[in-house]
């Protein structure tokens, strides 16, 4: 007894892997279209079967039980000398991307599954110049420029400024500081904000945290969402906790609660 077109189109859509969802979304359609056509309540419009026959890699004869041999595939396209195009320019920038085979994917759906990028880890040995990962970093050395980071951040000294949206764990950093949690990290010459805790050398520019703030003389303003322990701030200081700074702290205290109290060394 042939195959009916519905029995046909299950076997090959479970032969490519693919959930009734999965073959929707390729289609365009809903997945219960796909149900319909494989209990045999309703069939695929006649517009619907060349996108089957690429899809399933079988010719449009197959699709109706008429044994078409699948037709000869293609040569693949030849890419060019340098691979795919790459959405950013060719310089000594260290990129850690995720393709889903030659496709780019990022933080979005395909089909049932979801890329996160913050579970996978970008380890590097030795000197960089550029980091842009859409992963946590990992440099087991320096950082001449810049690094730039979906996840958390680990490295030696930095040249240029990071970026990252979760904790910072870094040597000096030459430029500016911008993370989604804590910052451990050594000098900061320019300014400093943290999503949560702050524990560093001086910092040339102004402090913004989340959490506690603990480190050495700050250029700037200091702003905590908890505790400031820090040497002496060029700016005034706004915390939701407690404060003890050092002689050149001039008082801009904001938010103050029951309890709150602050010491100034002298």
């Amino acid at each position: 007894m042939s195959e009916t077109m519905g029995s046909i189109i299950m076997r090959l859509r479970k032969e490519k892997g693919l959930t009734q969802e999965q073959l929707a979304n390729e289609l365009g359609i809903s997945f219960q279209a796909v149900s319909k056509w494989e209990n045999e309540l309703s069939s695929p419009d006649i517009s619907a079967l060349p996108l089957l026959a690429d899809l399933f890699g079988v010719s449009i004869d197959a699709l109706f039980g008429r044994g078409g041999a699948a037709p000869v595939p293609a040569a693949p396209e030849r890419e060019p000398a340098g691979g795919p195009e790459l959405p950013w320019p060719d310089d000594d920038t260290l990129h850690a991307v995720l393709f889903e085979g030659r496709r780019l994917v990022g933080r979005q759906s395909s089909g049932d599954r979801i890329f996160s990028k913050t579970n996978v880890l970008f380890r590097y040995e030795g000197p960089a110049l550029n980091v842009q990962s859409d992963f946590s970093v990992t440099v087991e050395g320096d950082v001449q420029g810049d690094v730039n980071a979906h996840g958390d951040v680990d490295c030696g000294e930095v040249g240029g400024s990071v970026y990252a949206d979760g904790d910072v764990d870094c040597g000096d950093i030459l430029g500016h500081v911008t993370a989604g949690g804590d910052v451990d990290c050594g000098g900061v010459e320019g300014n400093l904000s943290a999503g949560g805790d702050v524990d560093c050398d001086a910092v040339g520019g102004s402090v913004n945290a989340g959490g506690d703030v603990d480190c050495g003389d700050v250029g700037g303003s200091v702003n905590a969402g908890g505790d400031v322990d820090c040497g002496a701030v060029g700016g005034g200081v706004s915390a939701e906790g407690d404060v003890a700074a050092g002689e050149d702290f001039r008082s801009n205290l904001k938010g103050k609660k029951k309890g709150f109290s602050f010491e100034l060394k002298l």
